[in-house]
């Protein structure tokens, strides 16, 4: 109980980041009409960015513009034990979606048990 009381601790952490970085690229999207391909020209600061990357004490998060045209955040916890990744995909209309793929687990705790039935495996919140 101890790990999953961390794990969801930590991933409050991450989902804050990641809207934050949610309204940054859609901010950029209004301005220049595409999704971000680098954190440099947000108007945010990412913590150690590296392109579209970014490095947490905890999380790698990524932040890509997709195939569809909607722009998914992905914050890896990428352990090998209490391995999950939170999604956030963003449609260019701005509603968003979150889902818990990994441990389902530590999922069902970070999301409170909610499920997501667009996504096999997924928890959604």
């Amino acid at each position: 109980q101890y790990t999953t009381a961390v794990e969801k601790s930590r991933a409050a952490e991450a989902i804050t980041l990641m809207g934050t970085l949610r309204y940054a690229a859609e901010r950029t999207r209004l301005q220049t009409g595409d999704w971000p391909t680098d954190f440099t020209v947000l108007d945010i600061e990412m913590p150690q960015a590296t392109g579209s990357t970014s490095e947490t004490k905890n999380f790698t998060i990524t932040g890509e513009k997709a195939d569809d045209g909607t722009y998914v955040i992905t914050a890896d916890r990428g352990l090998e034990s209490n391995n999950y990744k939170l999604l956030t995909t963003v449609d260019t209309d701005g509603t968003a979606v979150r889902t818990c793929t990994g441990d389902v687990t530590l999922c069902k705790a970070i999301t409170s048990g909610n499920s997501y039935d667009g996504c096999t495996g997924c928890t959604g919140f």
